[in-house]
Order: C-alpha cells, then sequence, then structure tokens
C-alpha cells in the first residue's frame, strides 16, 4: 500500500463491507472479521467485550457539574489546543465538520465546527459527550486512546449506529513528559474531506504538544525568577519561547488558507515547514528547561566541545538582536566530568555577559579547547568589541571542568530527547491506520 507523507497508509476496505458486519452483529452478536479491517476488528471486539450498545443513537453525557469541574482541571490543555482547533476548524471550510478535543478518558471536552453540525438536526454530539470505546464502542475520538496512534473511523465501521454518518480521525496529544493529555478529534460528513484535514490533523497535533512544553518551560522559569543574576537569560529564553510559538503557529495557518483555496501541494510544503518547527521547538525547549532549572543531578562524562555547540545555535537570534557576531574559533573535542546542569547554566551566564560586554557591531570568539597541563576542559568567549567602541579591551569568560582521558567518553551526548522520539503509531503504520 503506498505510504503517507506522515507514516499512515491508505485505506483499502469498504465501508460498505463494515455496514455488512455491523448489520451481522446486530442481528447475531456475532462479529465477521472477514469483513474488517484488522485494526477495526480489534477495536470492535474490545467494545464487545466492555458491553458497548451497538443500536445507541447518541453517546452519554457527563452531568454539567462534572463537566464543569473537568473543564476547569484541563483548561491548559483547552487554551493550548484552541488556535490549532480554529485553524483546523477554517480548514474545513463550509463542509459539515466538527473538531474536538478529548482528555485522557475521551470525554469532548472543547469542540468547533459550522453552524449545522453543531446545533442542526443530526449534530455531532455535544461538551461532556463520552466518546471512550467502552461507552461507544470505536470512534475517532475514543479508539486513538486505546491504539496510541493515529486512527480513522469511517460510517459504519463506527460501533455504534448514530456515529455511521461521519468520518472521525484523530491522534493522541502528549504532554512534555510523554503522557497521553488528550486527543484531537475531526468528524466529517464525506470521508474525502477527511483525508483532506488529516497532515493538518497531525500537525496540529503535534503543534498542541509543542505548546504544552512551552508552558512547562514558562513554569519551570518562573520557579527561578527569584534566582539572582538570571535577569538576563530569563528575557532571553522568553523572547526565544515567544518567537517558536509564533513562527510554528503562522506556519501552519498559512497552510490551512492554502488548503482551502485548493492549492493543496503548496500547503503540504508549508505543513511540513510547520513541522520542522515544532520538531526544533520540542528540541530547543528541552534544552532551555534544561537551563531554566535550578535543579542539580549527577557528575558524569559531558561531550564539553557539543554542549557549546548546542548553547551557540540557542543564542544566535540573541545575538543577532545584539547585532553581535558569534564566531566558534578552535573546537577541540573535549570531554569534561560534570552536572550537566550545572555546567550548562554556567556556559549560558558566561556567553551572555560576553555578549553584553562586545556592543553593536562586534563579536564573541567561542573556543573549547583541552588545558591538558591542568588536566581540565575550557570553554572561553571572548569578547571582541567594534573598533570604534573598544576603549579597554574586556577579558575573556571562561568555564572550566575536570577533563577525562582516552577511554573515559561513556556518554558522550548532551541531552537525551525524549519527546522527539516518535510516540506509539506515529513514523511508521499505525494501528488504525489507513
Amino acid at each position: 500500500m503506498p505510504t503517507h507523507p506522515f507514516g499512515t497508509r491508505e485505506r483499502a476496505s469498504s465501508p460498505e463491507s463494515a455496514r455488512q458486519a455491523w448489520a451481522r452483529y446486530v442481528s447475531t452478536g456475532l462479529i465477521d472479521g472477514s469483513l474488517l479491517r484488522e485494526p477495526m476488528l480489534r477495536a470492535w471486539e474490545r467494545a464487545h467485550e466492555l458491553g458497548a450498545n451497538p443500536k445507541a443513537a447518541k453517546a452519554e453525557r457527563l452531568s454539567e457539574r462534572d463537566f464543569e469541574r473537568l473543564v476547569e482541571q484541563q483548561q491548559a490543555l483547552i487554551t493550548a489546543a484552541r488556535p490549532y482547533m480554529e485553524v483546523l476548524s477554517g480548514a474545513a471550510g463550509f463542509e459539515r465538520h466538527a473538531v474536538y478535543l478529548g482528555d485522557p478518558n475521551a470525554v469532548a471536552l472543547s469542540l468547533l465546527g459550522d453552524e449545522e453540525s453543531l446545533h442542526g438536526p443530526e449534530r455531532v454530539p455535544g461538551l461532556g459527550s463520552l466518546l471512550s470505546e467502552e461507552v461507544c464502542g470505536s470512534t475517532g475520538l475514543g479508539t486513538p486512546l486505546v491504539t496510541g496512534g493515529y486512527f480513522e473511523v469511517v460510517g459504519p465501521e463506527h460501533f455504534i449506529s448514530g456515529f455511521h454518518i461521519y468520518t472521525g480521525q484523530g491522534i493522541p496529544i502528549r504532554d512534555a513528559e510523554g503522557k497521553v493529555a488528550g486527543v484531537l478529534t475531526t468528524a466529517v460528513w464525506r470521508p474525502e474531506v477527511s483525508r483532506r484535514l488529516r497532515d493538518m490533523l497531525l500537525c496540529a497535533a503535534h503543534g498542541i504538544e509543542a505548546e504544552l512544553l512551552l508552558r512547562q518551560l514558562e513554569r519551570d522559569i518562573r520557579k527561578v525568577m527569584a534566582a539572582p543574576g538570571d535577569e538576563q537569560a530569563l528575557r532571553v529564553l522568553r523572547e526565544d519561547v515567544e518567537r517558536l510559538r509564533e513562527s510554528s503557529l503562522e506556519g501552519f495557518r498559512m497552510a490551512a488558507r492554502q488548503a482551502t483555496v485548493s492549492r493543496f501541494e503548496y500547503a503540504l510544503r508549508l505543513l511540513r515547514l510547520a513541522e520542522e518547527t515544532v520538531q526544533d521547538i520540542r528540541h530547543r525547549a528541552l534544552v532551555w528547561r534544561t537551563l531554566a532549572s535550578l535543579e542539580e543531578g549527577q557528575r558524569r562524562p559531558v561531550a564539553l566541545t557539543g554542549l557549546v555547540r548546542e548553547l551557540s545555535g540557542l543564542l544566535r537570534e540573541e545575538a543577532l538582536r545584539q547585532r553581535v557576531e558569534l564566531v566558534l574559533g578552535e573546537q577541540e573535542p573535549v570531554h569534561v566530568e560534570a552536572d550537566v546542569h550545572v555546567l550548562s547554566r554556567q556556559l549560558l551566564h558566561a556567553a551572555l555577559r560576553a555578549l553584553a560586554l562586545v556592543g553593536p557591531g562586534g563579536a564573541v570568539r567561542i573556543d573549547v579547547r583541552l588545558e591538558r597541563h591542568l588536566a581540565v576542559g575550557k570553554a572561553t568567549f571572548l569578547p571582541l568589541p567594534a573598533p570604534e567602541q573598544a576603549q579597554v579591551a574586556p577579558l575573556p569568560l571562561s568555564v572550566t571542568s575536570p577533563a577525562l582521558g582516552p577511554g573515559e567518553e561513556r556518554e558522550p551526548l548532551l541531552w537525551h530527547l525524549p519527546t522527539l522520539e516518535m510516540a506509539p503509531g506515529e513514523g511508521r503504520a499505525a494501528a488504525g491506520s489507513v
């Protein structure tokens, strides 16, 4: 089967066969696996074991008080997801559609769509609806939470009869720690609209995940605001975070606008750029979280040269803002034994201090070398002011750590980035992928 750009596959089963399977199940209580896709067969078997009612016309709902309490608990997720949901709804245009945000238990937290879909006679399940497999069987909101990846349910593949008019597709949303925080889903009347929105749905989910990561970063930053001498580092952190956030969301908006006017190839290219920005956000936010943290870890082998290069990349935008050039000078491969959290903060403060000493038009030369006679690794930030501004040459700022000898570089990586790894069901054909 042809592979979809985001790792899913084109579906090959027939809605008619699913309709036959549903009619046979309702009349006999038996599931005919020959009429269903393998992932859908598994979903129906789970629904049968859980006691879901296939003849249900609509979903059950939480009480108003319980729903209000849940919304209050999940407000951060709802706020993070709202801009992406608005863009997804706009990309659907005049098609009948709904965009859902669900919690980890498949309760509908937030909902957008066209007027008829939300309030007409064939309206979609409303806020507070229970859309888990236990209650509704296979759905585009509940089943992705079970499989852990992207899942699409087309028409009569839905387990309960009330959902046969919809095509639903969803993907879990993961928080800064990689745990499932919720699920993003679209429901449409025409399957071809679902295919059109699929790339945007996946990109939107990743954008929300990046937003959650940035929000966690902001909480980390607030924890260290009382620490003396961190004011400049905190400002740089915030500005970098805001730039990344706006870049990601604007790329997503541009892609949605192009898709709305049927420029799908161009929209897909824009989506890829937005997705790359999201990956950059994930990486940079994890590094910034380390720099913003007051925690201390264990001393271990660290690649000092790589750490300095990583930091230089993070400070490029700040250097441009100050009109200072960052120049990588001698970059001798050096491994040291250090607490990576403490060492990272020391390097950050030295780099920011050097930038402040230079002034517009100057440069900061960054060298990493092994001081063999002292058995230390040394990173040096040399301020080089512009000639017209140089009165007294600033002294270089250095950070040193005990060097490791040959064969001791057991762990040369700087940071492990768990959230950059593919979540279950992404990057390959997932259970229920189409």
